[in-house]
């Protein structure tokens, strides 16, 4: 197959009913912001979509072609979020394709939206659903993204919550759609914890931003299992994504959290 070879489209109305991402969720999405009319994180991003397109098989659009296209999208916009949706392409009925079938290339954009309100406690509980195994799929956005869609489901049925706490086998994985980290303060030494996600979950772009910014400036970040057990043995913890930067969090079911003035100068080049 011409690895130059996309069909793309710019902020389409509708979408072919024959899109092998709507049939199947046979593709891959990146949810990239632009701010003060620059796209953030664009070189990681990619990363991400290449290291899917290799597990699924699919061409890998080039760096230059995503950037071009994205700034299509973006318009006069300064501020704004661009969906980008890669799909293997449009097929007849059945899982079966062709093997010279071109890929659809959706370049998509959405207002940003505010995370959570201001001056109001972020609160989580740990949701009912428990994610399951699939170390192919692990880390990469695909768009099979039931589990989310049925963790969204019970996220509208809790009254005042903010998000759910998603877990695997009692440890926790992430949020519905943010990575989160943990802290615990003793004197002067300072360790953030990230959950492991080599079974499932989204290998997050501002979650690898930080861990990287933390061990430049020599603190010390462990990835490791975290047990639902174990989260009063933490003093702060905070969620990350793409979009909404980082947010802290005040309580998660009953154990409450710390919003420290040292963690929050550490990284408030996060805060959005």
């Amino acid at each position: 197959m011409n690895h130059s070879k996309f069909n793309i489209f710019i902020n389409p109305k509708n979408i072919s009913i024959h899109d092998r991402g709507f049939n199947y969720g046979d593709g891959l999405f990146e949810t990239i912001l632009i701010k003060d009319s620059k796209i953030k994180y664009l070189i990681d991003h990619t990363k991400r979509l290449h290291a899917g397109c290799k597990k699924l098989k699919l061409n890998k659009p080039s760096l230059d072609l995503l950037e071009k296209n994205i700034n299509k999208a973006i318009g006069k916009k300064t501020n704004c979020v661009i969906k980008v949706i890669l799909t293997r392409g449009s097929s007849s009925f059945g899982y079966k394709f062709t093997k010279d079938i071109s890929h659809n290339l959706y370049f998509i954009k959405h207002d940003k939206t505010s995370a959570v309100k201001k001056n109001r406690a972020v609160k989580l509980k740990i949701s009912n659903y428990n994610i399951y195994e699939n170390s192919d799929l692990a880390k990469i956005k695909h768009l099979n993204r039931i589990d989310q869609c049925l963790i969204a489901s019970e996220l509208n049925n809790q009254k005042n919550m903010d998000d759910l706490v998603v877990t695997y086998n009692n440890n926790i994985i992430e949020t519905l759609s943010s990575n989160i980290f943990f802290v615990s303060l003793n004197k002067s030494n300072i360790i953030f914890y990230s959950p492991k996600i080599t079974k499932c979950g989204i290998d997050g772009i501002i979650k690898n931003q930080i861990i990287k910014f933390l061990k430049n400036k020599k603190y010390k970040v462990l990835e490791k299992n975290i047990s639902i057990k174990t989260l009063k043995n933490y003093d702060v913890s905070f969620k990350v994504n793409s979009v909404q930067g980082l947010v802290f969090i005040d309580q998660i079911e009953n154990n409450k959290f710390s919003k420290d003035h040292i963690i929050y100068n550490i990284l408030k080049g996060f805060i959005y």
